[in-house]
């Protein structure tokens, strides 16, 4: 009994040792397992690649093209602030001058304040011009007039100086008129 508990020892012990795997085995198994998983993450990485190239530069073409929009509201959304005049007319004025863009100027360091309008002239047109400037709740408070020559089909920025007392930034709107 005792040589058939032994001869069953050394049977396992035998079956065990041969079914373990040596250091070198461990080591070529566990080469090739990494080898595996390189394989599959490089290619995952390729694919990666692959769509960046193609998806990643539609993508950036049309961030880039967001972009752009973005920067076009940008400045459009600057003319239309609070340096742009609001500048009004009536019929008679119109029917010698177009309006073109308008700008308010104020410089605390040089104390200049001005009202730069773009004329465009459908007549020749060679008298004073006056820019008056009104408050939110209708009040003038200050006038410009600028002696102005414009051939027909002429055009040209008109700068009208105000008295640097003349509060430009609590300006709503504007007139324009010829004498």
């Amino acid at each position: 009994m005792r040589n058939l508990k032994l001869t069953a020892i050394t049977a396992s012990l035998t079956l065990l040792l041969a079914s373990c795997l040596s250091t070198e085995e461990k080591k070529i198994k566990a080469e090739e397992e990494g080898n595996a998983l390189v394989s599959i993450k490089s290619k995952l990485l390729k694919g990666a690649g692959d769509a960046l190239k193609t998806d990643g530069k539609e993508a950036l073409e049309s961030a880039s093209e967001g972009l752009g929009e973005a920067f076009k509201g940008l400045t459009s959304g600057y003319d239309k602030s609070i340096n742009q005049a609001k500048v009004l007319s009536d019929t008679t004025f119109l029917k010698t001058f177009e309006i073109g863009r308008t700008e308010k100027f104020y410089n605390d360091t040089t104390h200049i304040k001005k009202v730069t309008v773009y004329l465009i002239a459908d007549k020749a047109f060679d008298k004073k011009l006056k820019l008056k400037a009104f408050d939110a709740t209708d009040r003038e408070i200050g006038r410009s007039t600028v002696k102005t020559k414009l051939e027909e089909d002429d055009a040209q920025f008109i700068d009208f100086e105000f008295d640097n007392r003349t509060p430009l930034l609590q300006a709503d709107y504007f007139i324009i008129s010829h004498n």
